[in-house]
């Protein structure tokens, strides 16, 4: 038997707790509460505290949004009792329910009306003597239908919320599914000040346009024009420094000095201020700031060219690395553009070096890099791709999206305890340049040549700046690190038969083993590059494959055509002008642009190759460049479908 003095003590205590003395601290407690761990938490602590010390007034809400509670009134499912039963008050975890079950008739009916005179009552609510639920007025009907649906959306939203706080696995998994259906332009508030910045700064762009020209009137000197474009990309920062990076690629197109400029612009970025991003940060995250973190740093570790990076860690314990997209960058994006163009127009013009017909192209594959859904989709392809291979697994990896916070200008993902590549020797004290250079080398470029010749699609920015090392989980046997690829906008895609020629280019660059196969590896060579619009055959595959190595030379040509390809380089390098040679291109606009970027991908990680193993004596006799093209050879007759070579 149930005991009701028990329950008549519960009142009591309830009429206590209700008193003046005490009212004011419960609420502000339960506010405080609330505030603290959320609505969801809160609501599920006050539902555990009813189970168990108010088993029937918990029973009347359990499924209340199934409509059995409405108005503050039990409808019949929860306020009929007969025959000594308690159907429709315990419900599913109620307790005690043996208790409850046991009550007489007399005890039941008592019950049923202690507990409908402690609910309130609405006026709007009428229950008629031969039913045992509520009946709505007709009036009432559309309003409180309307009510019920709010109230849904609204629980649906916290629950939704409750699992992205607690980083649910489905619901990563179904934001992963969801991530195009997004339709929300966030960044619209910013589109009056990206109007008045874009006026602004094409005004002072064409100012700068001006003098250059002039001054290169006055020199005629395209290295003293070449620097004076990587000082305005410098100076302009955002699009102009990734086209800068871009450029940074093309060999054939300026001095030495100016690419080196360019590279310089790889990690050179003024950060916005917090106060400019904070108010993004926040709209973004579902929540707010508050409610998915414990702490958020205001001060970013890298701002690049369109973005910026800031740590943060989640109330899980977590520690991610928050993504945000610059501020109105996407409003100026466009005028930005057409001016760098214009800017190059008159470079190419003034020298007869072309070099708009890549940026064009560059600059139109840059725009998907606005939109973070892309760079969230390019990373876990590649994430997957990697996982797939035996050659890569515990040798290089990717960063774990937290794809439940992500959006078209958030990314948050796993953050790396590492270093910058080039970093490596004086972060890590076990470093040994003889083991661990040529392992993160060969991890790096067989990556790269996988990429290129078993899919098609590569990532196309490996600079220094998007590779860091970190101490691997499962050490390799050839080096205790392992190589980790951010930064995954910039990819760009080969078509299939693109990729298939590429791969026969790559598969004739070992030595021949007589001049007959030379002479055929040499009219097959010829006989691609010319589809490519490519004159001086010798002097792009030591330029654009080899990366300018000094020490290589054409396998498919004769010694004096790789002497004149060398010299014609160094002799254009150095502006020696009297010597050029013949021109690389005969007409560019044949080179897939595609085909042109995975060219210059091998000058992005050349640098870091060169800064780790300088001046070091444990890497002697170890050459990174024969290395590489070892490697490209290897995977480049791996390619489904390409042409053996002669």
């Amino acid at each position: 038997m149930f005991d009701f003095d028990q329950l008549e003590g519960r009142a009591d205590d309830n009429q206590l707790s209700e008193s003046q003395s005490n009212a004011a601290q419960d609420v502000e407690a339960g506010q405080k509460c609330r505030k603290n761990i959320g609505d969801r938490a809160a609501d599920e602590l006050f539902g555990q505290l009813l189970r168990l010390h108010r088993p029937f007034e918990y029973a009347l809400y359990v499924d209340a949004d199934d409509g059995s509670f409405s108005n503050g009134k039990l409808t019949e499912e929860h306020q009929t009792l007969q025959d000594g039963s308690v159907q429709g008050v315990v419900a599913k975890g109620a307790q005690p329910q043996q208790e409850c079950q046991s009550l007489e008739s007399g005890e039941v009916q008592q019950v049923e009306k202690d507990l409908q005179m402690e609910l309130p009552t609405t006026s709007n609510v009428s229950i008629p003597s031969d039913a045992s639920g509520p009946v709505l007025q007709p009036n009432e009907t559309a309003e409180e239908e309307k009510s019920s649906t709010i109230a849904d959306t609204e629980e649906m939203e916290a629950a939704k919320l409750h699992d992205i706080i607690f980083a649910s696995a489905d619901t990563r998994q179904k934001a992963t599914e969801a991530r195009w259906s997004e339709t929300i332009d966030d960044d619209s508030g910013d589109e009056a000040l990206g109007v008045l910045s874009s006026l602004s700064r094409s005004m002072g762009t064409w100012a700068s346009i001006a003098y250059i020209g002039f001054s290169f009137t006055m020199s005629s000197d395209p290295m003293v024009a070449g620097q004076q474009i990587a000082n305005l990309c410098r100076s302009r920062g955002g699009i102009y420094v990734k086209a800068a990076q871009t450029a940074s690629a093309m060999e054939f197109a300026f001095p030495k000095e100016v690419l080196e400029e360019f590279q310089s612009l790889q990690d050179s970025a003024d950060p916005q201020s917090w106060s400019e991003v904070e108010p993004r940060v926040n709209k973004n995250t579902p929540g707010g700031i508050s409610m998915i973190y414990e702490e958020f740093s205001p001060e970013p570790i890298n701002a690049a060219s369109i973005a910026q990076v800031h740590v943060a860690r989640r109330k899980t314990g977590q520690t991610v690395a928050v993504k945000i997209l610059r501020r109105s960058l996407a409003q100026t994006f466009d005028r930005d553009v057409g001016d760098y163009l214009g800017l190059l127009g008159m470079y190419e013009a003034a020298t007869g070096t072309p070099v708009k017909w890549m940026m064009e192209w560059a600059m139109e594959e840059l725009k998907k890099e606005l939109d973070f859904r892309w760079e969230a989709e390019q990373q876990e392809d590649c994430a997957r791709f990697v996982k797939s291979r035996m050659e890569l697994r515990d040798r290089l990896t990717v960063p774990l999206l937290h794809s439940e916070l992500c959006s078209k200008r958030l990314l948050v993902m796993e953050y790396i305890d590492g270093c910058k590549i080039t970093k490596a020797p004086e972060h890590f004290q076990d470093w040994d340049y003889a083991r661990d250079v040529p392992a993160i080398h060969e991890a790096l470029e067989t990556w790269h040549a996988m990429q290129l010749f078993l899919t098609g699609k590569f990532h196309g920015d490996p600079h220094p700046g998007n590779v860091l090392i970190r101490r691997s989980g499962t050490p390799h046997k050839s080096s205790p690190f392992e190589v980790v690829v951010i930064d995954h906008g910039g990819y760009y895609s080969l078509d299939d038969e693109t990729r298939k020629l590429y791969a026969e280019v790559w598969s004739m660059m070992d030595e021949p083993k007589d001049d007959k196969q030379k002479a055929a590896r040499r009219i097959r060579l010829k006989e691609i590059m010319s589809s490519w619009g490519i004159g001086h055959t010798s002097r792009f595959v030591i330029e654009q494959m080899f990366n300018g190595h000094f020490g290589a030379a054409d396998p498919t040509a004769s010694i004096p055509e790789n002497g004149e390809a060398r010299r014609h380089r160094w002799n254009w390098m150095h502006q020696k002008r009297d010597d050029l040679g013949p021109p690389v291109f005969e007409e560019v606009s044949k080179m897939p642009p595609a085909l042109m970027k995975a060219f210059g991908v091998g000058n992005f990680t050349r640098s870091a190759w060169s800064i780790l193993s300088k001046g070091q004596k444990e890497l002697r006799g170890w050459d990174f460049c024969k290395a590489r093209v070892k490697i490209m050879i290897h995977w480049a007759r791996k390619c489904p479908g390409a042409r053996s070579p002669p």
